[in-house]
């Protein structure tokens, strides 16, 4: 297959921690890819603090987007988009409006050791948070 669409009902979502804060996965189990993708919804009040264990490439949907990390802060509106470094801890958050966006990341975000030692604060959801 050379090309496929993928909307938000496609994606498998699941909620981080005790947030509202919702990502929805596009990789395929057990398909070896490049690459991760998927989409997440932030609520203002709510913050996702990480530490990326690859490099992820942010593209706002709708909402205002904020990145806070050692030094500074960095947001993005619909239709801009932000790069994130690996390896430094950063703060992800909607800054004031509910948040949708879609990312995609280098190597794929769920396949990293870091990313696999914290599966338990992420829990499965059955139906998209978002239309």
């Amino acid at each position: 297959m050379a090309a496929r669409t993928y909307g938000t009902k496609e994606a498998n979502w699941q909620q981080f921690a005790d947030t509202r804060i919702y990502i929805g996965d596009l990789a395929d189990d057990g398909v070896p890819k490049s690459m991760g993708a998927g989409f997440a919804c932030l609520h203002p009040g709510d913050v996702m603090e990480w530490v990326p264990s690859y490099d992820e490439f942010i593209v706002v949907l709708t909402g205002r987007f904020a990145v806070d990390f050692e030094g500074g802060s960095v947001s993005a509106g619909p239709h801009e988009m932000v790069w994130v470094e690996q390896g430094e801890p950063v703060a992800f958050r909607a800054d004031g409006e509910e948040v949708l966006i879609a990312f995609g990341t280098n190597p794929p975000w769920q396949t990293t050791p870091e990313t696999r030692a914290s599966a338990g604060m992420f829990r499965p959801l059955s139906a998209s948070p978002v239309d």
